[in-house]
This record gives structure tokens, C-alpha cells and sequence, in this order.
């Protein structure tokens, strides 16, 4: 009976030693992915397309933007796998939406218009209009204007 236990109880360490390897690794997967800036594709032209680099959001907590919970553990979702729906909608689950809500405490734009206000100096001349975000090194100079 005693050798079930010490055989039970290594094996149950094994496992949670294997889960625990795992979940490193899927953090570690997670850390190496944000170092980068990653482009979120806008679906219709190439010129609205937005970079997104995590490390000028330092100070922000990853639930403001990442604020649907995840089944798997050291896992965010990203904003595609809920809000999935293309084009320019207003309706809660467009990708347009989830990026542009005046009114969302997790949209990109309530939240550069908000430091913009509270900051005007600081934020001002970066937060205006469509451009810190669109049309950036990705488009042509004529489509600045």
C-alpha cells in the first residue's frame, strides 16, 4: 500500500512539474511576442492598418485592453477572436467598434481622448484625429494629407 502512495505522489508531482514547464513556456512565448510591434490589419486598405508597439503602453494594465478572460491559463486573448466582425460597424463585436467606442473604458480611441484631455500638453499634438495610429510608416506620403 505504501508503494501506491510513493508512486501516486511522484506522479502527481511529475505532472504538476509538466504543467508547470508549460505554463513557463507559454509565458515565455507571450514575453517574446510583445517585445515586437505587431500590426493590426485594418481589413479594407493597408493604409489604415495601425502598429501597435506594447512597450509605449508600459503603464496600462494588459486587463484594459486584453478583458476577456481566457480558458487557458498565461494566456490573453487577443481582440479578433471576440470581436471577429469585418468592416465598419458600430455593432459591440466589430473589430471597429472594439478599437473606436467613445463610450468603452477597453477602445484604443476613448482612451487616447481621454489622456488628450487630461494632458493636453503631453498628449495633444500626438492624440488628434485618425493619425497617431493610421497611416503610419505603412503609407504612401499622399495619403497623409
Amino acid at each position: 500500500m505504501k508503494y501506491y502512495a510513493v508512486v501516486l505522489s511522484l506522479l502527481a508531482l511529475m505532472c504538476f512539474q509538466a504543467a508547470n514547464v508549460a505554463e513557463a513556456k507559454s509565458i515565455q512565448e507571450m514575453a517574446n511576442a510583445i517585445k515586437n510591434p505587431m500590426t493590426l490589419k485594418a481589413n479594407t486598405s493597408p493604409l489604415l492598418n495601425v502598429t501597435f508597439n506594447h512597450t509605449s503602453h508600459r503603464g496600462i494594465s494588459c486587463f484594459t485592453c486584453h478583458h476577456a478572460a481566457s480558458e487557458k491559463k498565461g494566456r490573453y486573448i487577443s481582440c479578433s477572436e471576440c470581436h471577429a466582425q469585418k468592416g465598419r460597424s458600430a455593432e459591440r463585436l466589430s473589430t471597429f467598434a472594439a478599437f473606436h467606442a467613445k463610450d468603452s473604458k477597453h477602445s484604443c480611441y476613448a482612451c487616447h481622448m481621454s489622456k488628450a484631455l487630461e494632458a493636453p500638453k503631453a498628449y495633444g499634438s500626438h492624440f488628434y484625429n485618425c493619425r497617431p495610429c493610421h497611416y503610419g510608416p505603412q503609407a504612401k506620403p499622399t495619403a497623409q494629407k
